[in-house]
């Protein structure tokens, strides 16, 4: 199976030497450093249960360093999970799927 590659669907500079907000569809986000190094990661969701269940999950199969839940800061759902260290997969799911979703509506 052929590797896809993700690449943001908007990018926000946050500061004038390089560091980028890098949005992946609405459900998921980076920030990157001026080098293009992620350095955290965001995942939205609509209630803390969901984003608890997440977090949960994050720290049981050890796919990052930490991660904290938090009202949305970057994103535009009503909660995000800040992670640190997160594997790259997690971001292109999430982005898959929701593209997904979007063309069964469709």
């Amino acid at each position: 199976m052929n590797k896809i590659e993700i690449s943001p669907t908007q990018r926000i500079d946050l500061t004038s030497d390089g560091w980028t907000l890098n949005l992946y569809g609405l459900r998921a986000a980076t920030i990157a450093n001026p080098e293009g190094e992620r350095i955290v990661s965001y995942f939205g969701f609509e209630n803390e249960e969901k984003a608890g269940e997440f977090k949960n999950w994050l720290e049981q199969n050890k796919y990052c360093d930490r991660c904290i839940i938090r009202k949305s800061e970057r994103l535009t759902s009503k909660i995000e999970v800040k992670v640190w260290k997160c594997p790259i997969w997690l971001i292109e799911d999430c982005f898959l799927a929701e593209a997904n979703k979007l063309q069964t509506i469709s």
